[in-house]
C-alpha cells in the first residue's frame, strides 16, 4: 500500500501548486509593496487569486510536460535558443505581446492589479476627503497628517515624498483661501452702503476648481497612508479628520441656548 506522499494527486498536483501559490503571494507582496493593498477590495483581491491560480495552473502543466520534454527534437532547442537573439525594443518588455502569452497571461493580469491597486487607493482617498467643504479644515487635516506620517515612517524617500505632497496642498490650499477672500470680498461691495451681491459664475467656478485642485493634492497626501499604511491604521485617520473637522465644536458654549416661553405663559406673567 503507498503512502500519502506517494499518491499521484499529491505529486503532481497538490505538492507544484501549494509551493507556486506560497511563492506567487510572497512575489505579490513584493511587488505590490507601497503601491496599494492587495486585499483592499473584491476586485483587487479577485485579480491577485487570479494572478496565483494561473500561476499554479502554469506550474501544474509544466510539472506534466517535463517528463516528455526529452522526446522532442534537438532542433527544438536550438530553435528556442536561437530566438533568444532576435532584436527587441528598449520598452519594457513586460507589455511584449510574446511575454505575454508565454507566460499564459500572468503579465496582462498584472497590469490589471496595478490599475486596480491604483483606482482603488484614488477611490478611498476620495471618499474619506468628502466631507471637506471648507479649505481652513482641510490645511488642519493636512498638516495633522503630515506629523502623523513622518513620526511611523522613518525612510527618507517616504519622508521625501510626504514634505512634497504636504507643500504642494499647502500651495493649492493658499490659492483657494486667496480666491474666496477675494470674491467675498467683492461681493460684500466697497462702501458700508453697497448692498451685498451674489457671486458670478465665473467667481464661483473659480472658487470651485480652486478647491478641488487643493483636494486633489490632499488626496495625495493621503494616499500615502493608504499606499503604505496599515487597516488597524483606519481609525486614527478617521479622528484625526474628525477633529479637523468638528474643531469649531471645541469652542460652542457649555450651556444650551435659552428657548423662548410659549404664548400663553407670557401672557400670564
Amino acid at each position: 500500500m503507498s503512502s500519502w506522499y506517494q499518491q499521484t494527486w499529491w505529486t503532481y498536483y497538490v505538492l507544484p501548486g501549494g509551493a507556486c501559490a506560497l511563492i506567487a503571494w510572497i512575489g505579490l507582496l513584493k511587488h505590490f509593496h507601497g503601491k496599494g493593498r492587495l486585499l483592499g477590495t473584491a476586485r483587487s483581491a479577485g485579480l491577485s487569486l487570479s494572478v496565483m491560480a494561473l500561476m499554479c495552473a502554469t506550474a501544474i502543466g509544466t510539472a506534466h510536460l517535463l517528463p516528455h520534454l526529452a522526446a522532442l527534437p534537438p532542433v527544438t532547442a536550438g530553435l528556442a535558443t536561437g530566438a533568444a537573439a532576435l532584436p527587441r525594443r528598449k520598452q519594457d518588455e513586460s507589455t511584449q505581446p510574446y511575454v505575454k502569452i508565454l507566460t499564459l497571461g500572468v503579465a496582462s493580469l498584472m497590469e490589471r492589479l496595478d490599475y486596480r491597486l491604483r483606482t482603488d487607493g484614488q477611490s478611498w482617498c476620495d471618499a474619506f476627503l468628502a466631507d471637506f467643504k471648507e479649505s481652513v479644515n482641510l490645511r488642519m487635516f493636512n498638516h495633522s497628517l503630515k506629523r502623523y506620517l513622518l513620526d511611523r515612517h522613518r525612510q527618507p524617500a517616504v519622508c521625501k515624498t510626504v514634505n512634497a505632497c504636504y507643500e504642494e496642498a499647502e500651495r493649492a490650499i493658499d490659492k483657494a483661501l486667496d480666491i474666496q477672500t477675494r470674491t467675498d470680498e467683492a461681493c460684500r461691495g466697497e462702501a458700508s452702503w453697497t448692498p451685498p451681491r451674489d457671486p458670478t459664475e465665473q467667481e464661483r467656478y473659480d472658487c470651485l476648481s480652486s478647491f478641488a485642485e487643493a483636494c486633489a493634492l490632499s488626496a495625495h497626501l493621503l494616499l500615502i497612508a493608504y499606499q503604505h499604511g496599515r487597516r488597524s491604521e483606519q481609525p486614527q485617520l478617521e479622528q484625526l479628520r474628525d477633529d479637523a473637522l468638528w474643531r469649531e465644536a471645541y469652542h460652542s458654549p457649555g450651556l444650551p441656548r435659552q428657548r423662548r416661553r410659549l404664548p400663553f405663559l407670557r401672557d400670564r406673567s
